[in-house]
C-alpha cells in the first residue's frame, strides 16, 4: 500500500470537475483546466470513460457499459477504468460524488 489517496471502487460515483473544457485534436481528446491551464490528453477509451463520469452512474455501471462497447475482457476494462479515474482525480479533473 502506498499510503496515497484511497483507491477507486466500483460502487462509488465521480463527476467531471467544473471549469474543465474538452477539445478534440488529432484523434485525441484534450481536457483543459481553466483555473490553471493544466491539460491532459486522453484516447478514445479515455474519452468514453470521461463522458460517462456524470456523478450519477457508479463506476461498476460504467465498466458494464464499456464492456458492451469495447472488445476486451471485463477484468481489463475494470482495471483500466479504476486506474484512469485515479489518474484524473490526481489531475483534479474528476471529483468524488460518493457511493
Amino acid at each position: 500500500m502506498t499510503g496515497g489517496a484511497p483507491q477507486a471502487t466500483l460502487d462509488e460515483r465521480v463527476r467531471r470537475q467544473e471549469g474543465v473544457i474538452t477539445q478534440e485534436a488529432k484523434g485525441q481528446t484534450i481536457l483543459l483546466r481553466l483555473d490553471d491551464g493544466g491539460y491532459y490528453a486522453i484516447d478514445e477509451v479515455g474519452a468514453a470513460i470521461w463522458g460517462l463520469c456524470d456523478g450519477v452512474r457508479p463506476l461498476g455501471e460504467i465498466v458494464t457499459m464499456l464492456c458492451a462497447e469495447f472488445d476486451a475482457p471485463e477484468e481489463t476494462i475494470r482495471a483500466d477504468v479504476l486506474e484512469f479515474v485515479e489518474d484524473l482525480r490526481r489531475e483534479r479533473l474528476l471529483v468524488d460524488v460518493g457511493a
